[in-house]
């Protein structure tokens, strides 16, 4: 069930952080360390302004959105949420001219003001009507939606800096531009109403008991992932941020291209079951979901550390190479270990509704990054803060997976977990003992024998339960009642 899932939202979930990957190795052919500064800064900005203006009602689309048999429920529905989508531009507008500022005083400000405010508007349409579209279970639709920005805005961004020159703001506008063009050619292919209706004020409700506490957890959340940024342009200045955003950047991103293939499809399969009682099953899922979750990320990790100093001398520009190539593997373990947290443990607590174990947790992972980053910084510049973003990441993984396994039943899947582990290290062994070129085919070589050994070794260890794994994964998913 879970893999013919996960192969249905492959190209989504493949392609835009794969995009995204791609640009922050790009851009710094173009950028200087201040416009890197200042464009990192605003896409980060702008997460935290959908969290705090449409997130909330996102995820009580995803969880509650009334089943297309309830015709009377989806109109209500679909009526509340045009005039909340209209009100819900008003925080991300506020946002925008928040955020003026990180283009220290570059450029007209109402100018500035309009070019934040369209990325704004029209990443946050993206995501919400992505989640929609996940919910009803309209692949082709969710896929337009989430590659639209991170791809289109790449390839638009490129023919933009080609004819207009490299800035922030002309990256923003060109990415702002297909982030639209994404929305109004899959809008109707999901439903909405044409029509503004008085809110509904059992949906409403219903929307702020489930997504309000939601809205908390993922800001929090948010804060820290993306609070280290804040902290090194505050203490060390845009261009030390600006160095450090791309091995950060690239770092973090490859985790998340790992975990996002797995993660999307899980949850949902995961809420159905919870929502249909059979709790049983849920806690099944959950664990093959970090079993999975592992298989890809642990290799994925690894393997970008193998190859960092290949890849970084390839693609990164000099301005940026030796920061990069310093931090990259580090960034990339840090952003695997809190990948487990937000989609393993951190899952487990959504579920059941945990939302203040949740809030706990997400203000003790804050305050260790931002004190071990601030320490970091002083005992080893850019080097040290990923040093200590990694060991708070760990910390919280630990108090996050102590909760989940003794309130809330979660199974941890430890046999599973060496199985991966030496096959990883196999892998790891064979990339080793081959000195590279660092060249173009030095790379895809690497990459290549890397991932046959993981795949040979893996299929070794998991020979004798392939059969009954390949039908369980593979099943369709039951018809569960929404």
């Amino acid at each position: 069930m879970l893999i013919r899932q996960t192969i249905l939202y492959l190209p989504a979930q493949f392609l835009s952080p794969v995009a995204q990957f791609l640009s922050m190795m790009i851009w710094t052919w173009w950028l200087s360390p201040a416009e890197m500064s200042t464009f990192v800064l605003v896409t980060s900005t702008q997460e935290l302004a959908y969290m705090v203006s449409r997130s909330w009602f996102s995820f009580y689309t995803l969880r509650f959105l009334p089943p297309a048999e309830d015709a009377a429920g989806r109109h209500r529905y679909l009526q509340t949420e045009t005039t909340l989508i209209g009100l819900l531009t008003l925080p991300e507008l506020a946002a925008a001219a928040l955020s003026i500022h990180f283009f220290d005083g570059r450029g007209d400000p109402m100018l500035v003001f309009l070019t934040i405010a369209a990325y704004y508007v029209t990443r946050g349409l993206n995501n919400h009507y992505g989640e929609r579209a996940r919910a009803q279970d309209r692949i082709f639709a969710y896929t337009l939606l989430l590659t639209a920005g991170p791809v289109g805005g790449l390839v638009a961004g490129i023919a933009s800096t080609e004819m207009f020159g490299a800035s922030a703001g002309e990256l923003l506008l060109a990415y702002a531009a297909m982030q639209a063009l994404g929305t109004v050619i899959a809008l109707p292919m999901i439903g909405a109403s044409l029509r503004t209706a008085r809110l509904d004020l059992a949906i409403l409700k219903d929307a702020i008991l489930n997504g309000g506490p939601m809205l908390v957890v993922n800001g929090i959340g948010w804060f820290g992932e993306n609070g280290i940024r804040y902290v090194v342009d505050h203490i060390g200045g845009a261009t030390a941020f600006g160095l450090m955003a791309v091995g950060w950047g690239l770092g973090r991103r490859s985790a998340s291209v790992a975990s996002m293939l797995v993660a999307v499809a899980a949850f949902p399969i995961a809420a159905r079951l919870i929502n249909a009682g059979d709790r049983e099953a849920a806690l099944e899922q959950l664990k093959m979901n970090a079993a999975l979750l592992t298989a890809v990320l642990l290799p994925s990790v690894v393997g970008l550390w193998l190859v960092s100093g290949i890849l970084v001398d390839l693609a990164v520009a000099e301005t940026y190479r030796e920061v990069t190539g310093s931090i990259l593997g580090l960034a990339a373990f840090g952003g695997m270990v809190r990948a487990y947290h937000a989609h393993a443990t951190g899952q487990m607590l959504t579920l059941d509704r945990r939302y203040g174990l949740l809030v706990a947790i997400g203000l003790f992972e804050i305050v260790a990054t931002t004190g071990l980053a601030i320490v970091g910084f002083h005992l080893g510049y850019l080097v040290g803060v990923v040093v200590g973003a990694l060991v708070a990441s760990g910390l919280t993984l630990a108090l996050s997976a102590t909760v989940a396994i003794r309130l809330c039943g979660f199974r941890f899947p430890a046999a599973d977990t060496a199985r991966i582990a030496f096959a990883t290290l196999v892998m790891g062994l064979a990339v080793h003992a081959v000195s590279w070129p660092h060249t173009a085919l030095g790379l895809v070589g690497a990459v290549l024998t890397g991932g046959l050994f993981y795949v040979a070794a893996l299929a070794a260890v998991y020979y004798r339960h392939l059969p009954p794994l390949i039908g369980r994964l593979t099943e369709k998913p039951p018809r569960i009642p929404s």
